[in-house]
């Protein structure tokens, strides 16, 4: 899986270079057996990363980076329950024999259960950059914490999902701006204040009550699609993924997939966490990105290529997204521009 643009405000940090022997001081804390490929001795990353081990048993990694050098990293993770929250970039990961799903759009969560030790495996090929965060979160301190926000019922507890099960959930807008303004503090990972080690905790805190709701709302006994649908996915994924793929319709999507339309709609929520609608309306939006970023094009005509006939609506729309107004964006990358010429 793999995601391919990256906004301006998740660029990777590059004035630091992370070597192996940083990577494995961090990987103690995820899991064990820790192991690493990479092409030469060389540090294999640059821009910030770490991992704050965390009260509670809490383990909170987070990452803007990019790769120096093909790199293929592997360890053993302990039974719990794994929140993970792209940002942007580009993640190719897998846990057991199951890869996590690519996301709609710059930026998508999941949750992953395992309930029993499990191989992790991360791909990475020289050039990409990652933007996320990881939560680690022990079942034992979440049944704890039900308990006690359940006015001490002994039956609060979350229901039973199947090992390697994948859960999307939605992170909220204040969420995102939390997470990378952690990560733009970022040093090294190791010997942060105070101050900036409770961010780290209150930011581990929002990202488990933010993903409760799907966990505590989804039926337990919901099935993934079966393997045929998730052939017809991938193949409207790659629809989508077209450069014209963004101007198709919901019903086009299903006809092209294989799918009546309220199959697609269910299938397409169950694994990505968002209905049709939204995925066009984010895809359509890097479009306009893109155009703005890398061919310099005008409001008006970004506008045009995200669908909106009115370049207020989609300002706002863009704003809500990006956190900036387009032209306001457009500007700093003219200014970026003229500085590296």
């Amino acid at each position: 899986m793999s995601l391919h643009s990256t906004t301006a405000a998740e660029s990777v940090h590059p004035e630091r270079f992370i070597g192996a022997v940083e990577l494995n001081r961090h990987a103690a804390h995820l899991g064990r057996d820790y192991q690493t490929r990479v092409a030469d001795d060389s540090p294999p990353l640059e821009g910030r990363f770490g991992v704050d081990a965390l009260p509670g048993g809490l383990v909170l990694r987070h990452a803007s980076v990019r790769n120096r050098q093909d790199m293929c990293s592997r360890l053993q993770l302990c039974p719990g329950l794994k929140l993970i929250f792209v940002l942007g970039g580009e993640v190719d990961v897998r846990f057991g024999d199951r890869a996590l799903p690519t996301g709609p759009g710059e930026s998508y969560a999941y949750a992953v259960h395992l309930h029993e030790t499990t191989t992790f495996e991360r791909h990475a090929r020289h050039g990409q950059s990652e933007h996320s965060l990881t939560l680690t979160v022990p079942h034992e301190w979440l049944r704890q914490r039900l308990v006690t926000l359940g006015d001490g019922r002994s039956g609060t507890r979350l229901p039973i999902r199947a090992h390697l099960c994948m859960q999307p959930w939605q992170p909220s807008a204040a969420l995102r701006s939390s997470a990378l303004a952690l990560i733009a503090s970022d040093s090294d990972g190791a010997g942060a204040g105070p101050a900036r080690r409770l961010r780290s905790e209150a930011l581990a805190l929002a990202m488990v009550a933010e993903a409760l709701p799907a966990l505590l709302d989804t039926p337990a006994t919901q099935e993934p699609p079966q393997p045929i649908d998730a052939r017809r996915l991938r193949r409207m994924r790659d629809l989508v993924e077209h450069p014209d793929g963004a101007a198709l319709t919901v019903d086009a999507l299903a006809r092209e997939a294989g799918m009546s339309r309220s199959s697609l709609q269910r299938h397409f929520h169950t694994c990505y966490g968002m209905s049709v609608q939204k995925f066009l309306r984010e895809r359509r939006l890097q479009i306009a990105d893109r155009a703005l970023r890398e061919d310099g094009a005008s409001v008006v005509r970004a506008a045009e290529l995200a669908g909106y006939s009115s370049a207020a609506n989609f300002a706002t729309a863009y704003r809500r997204v990006y956190g900036v107004r387009p032209s306001e964006h457009r500007r700093r990358v003219a200014q970026a521009q003229q500085l590296r010429d």
